[in-house]
């Protein structure tokens, strides 16, 4: 996922949207991922938010002090989803 999400936001004016819809826990590591590559996004001209992050996942950010380490954003619940995978 972390090969992945890299190659997206190093092409410079891309928009991703990281969607944690029923995501309830994330551990440091994971953290540190979602930091280097909000990190990388800004480096490179891109965008990368977060969205329907819920409330468990909220308090941790929270209880880390990264709150303004993120963007997020408000995203529809869909029950179809579109998935991209990259070679």
């Amino acid at each position: 996922m972390q090969h992945q999400l890299k190659e997206l936001v190093e092409e410079q004016g891309n928009s991703v949207l990281f969607d944690l819809d029923g995501i309830k826990f994330i551990d440091t590591s994971g953290f540190e991922v979602l930091l280097e590559i909000t990190e990388l996004a800004r480096v490179c001209g891109s965008e990368f938010q977060l969205c329907n992050v819920s409330n468990d996942v909220m308090e941790l950010i929270n209880l880390l002090d990264l709150e303004s380490r993120f963007s997020y954003c408000s995203c529809a619940r869909s029950e179809e989803k579109i998935l991209m995978t990259l070679d």
